[in-house]
């Protein structure tokens, strides 16, 4: 009787051992299965599939004018002194102004594009920065206008829209080639200074006053928040 215990006691602990090497094995060939590599990697990254990239392009200005017009009217010289100013502060290379040559507004145009350059002197480029050149019209019946452009540096982003693949394949589990795009488009448009994307910016100095009030209040045993400056709240005024 003691015997028959013994046996069976010590199958059954060659069963639990049998079927726990049969456990790992299987976790094993599951993990194999899904190694990760450097091109899985990328399909699942966005950022990769629509970089980011920066690079010169064009800011342009149209100017409409009239068949008649003999001068520029103050809302136009108005845009023309903000778009100088956008020159000014971020602008690479030459202000142009081109003239539409060939237009049924041509003489019009002209004064207008002579009158723009005295516009854009004036808000502070020199003569040497200015280029003006035409562009040619290729029906005469229409109204061209006078066209302000220079280049700027800015964070650009790859097109949307594009679907190399059948979304409705049921064997994949990545990412499909579109997915992220939009984000980056408007990430890349909200940028105002395309540096920060390739380096961030040097921090600002202590506030030596501030941090003084700070620890003073610490030591007198008060609220440190209270020495800290906040913006006022609108509901409040």
């Amino acid at each position: 009787m003691f015997d028959k215990s013994y046996k069976a006691a010590a199958l059954m602990r060659k069963s639990r051992s049998l079927a726990a090497v049969l456990l790992a094995g299987a976790m094993l060939a599951g993990c194999q299965s899904v190694t990760a590599t450097h091109t899985t990697l990328t399909d699942q990254d966005y950022r990769k599939r629509h970089p980011i990239l920066i690079a010169e392009q064009p800011e342009v200005m149209d100017i409409p004018v009239a068949m008649k017009a003999s001068e520029l009217t103050p809302d136009i010289n108005r845009s023309i002194n903000r778009f100088v100013n956008a020159y000014r502060a971020s602008g690479t290379g030459f202000m142009n102004i081109q003239v539409p040559a060939g237009s049924a507004n041509e003489v019009a145009a002209l004064t207008a594009a002579r009158a723009a350059k005295n516009v854009v002197q004036r808000s502070g480029v020199a003569s040497s920065h200015i280029r003006v050149t035409p562009y040619q019209v290729d029906n005469k019946a229409w109204v061209a206008p006078v066209r302000l452009s220079f280049l700027k540096v800015k964070a650009v982003a790859p097109d949307c829209g594009i679907w190399p693949e059948d979304l409705g394949k049921p064997d994949t589990d990545k990412q499909f080639f579109n997915f992220g795009c939009a984000h980056q488009q408007n990430l890349a448009a909200m940028v105002q200074n395309p540096s920060d994307l390739i380096a961030p910016r040097e921090m600002t100095p202590a506030d030596g006053e501030q941090r003084s009030r700070v620890i003073d209040l610490y030591r007198t045993g008060r609220d440190p928040s209270a020495g800290i400056q906040t913006q006022p709240n609108l509901n409040d005024l």
